[in-house]
């Protein structure tokens, strides 16, 4: 064989490879997984950072439902992950079924609105007094997260 056909023939090969190893990483549960996709941020990076957690969170909701099965789990990792990147701000995490509510947020220095195919999240930082501590009550904190 010469160079050329060699080359090619690795190329193809390597592409059917990538082509076949996509087919065969996907599991059940990531099968029927829907992405959150960022609809509106302050910023791309912050917008991004939000996006890849509330995936993260919401996949892991999807293969570990004990673990992470409802908002106030997921919010408590959305927390936890943002204050070590925004050690200095307080983020307000909202997360309720598309269609059922909307947002208005404007002027804070920190925003993402992230929507999956049944779920919206919205992420937004206020001004934090050190010596104010926030209520921390959420009302749909026990809603369960129904992926079917």
């Amino acid at each position: 064989r010469s160079y050329g056909q060699e080359r090619r023939s690795k190329k193809s090969n390597s592409s059917s490879q990538k082509h076949n190893r996509s087919l065969t990483l996907g599991s059940p549960s990531s099968a029927q997984y829907n992405r959150a996709v960022l609809i509106a941020s302050s910023n791309i990076t912050f917008g991004n950072d939000c996006e890849r957690l509330v995936n993260i969170a919401f996949q892991s909701s999807q293969t570990f439902p004990t673990m992470m099965g409802t908002c106030a789990d997921v919010n408590q990792y959305l927390h936890k992950e943002l204050a070590k990147q925004y050690p200095n701000e307080y983020f307000h995490i909202i997360i309720g079924e598309n269609k059922k509510f909307g947002f208005s947020i404007n002027e804070d220095q920190h925003f993402a609105e992230i929507e999956q195919g049944r779920y919206r999240v919205l992420i937004f930082s206020t001004k934090q007094n050190s010596h104010t501590k926030s209520d921390t009550h959420d009302a749909n904190s026990q809603m369960l997260f129904v992926w079917n």
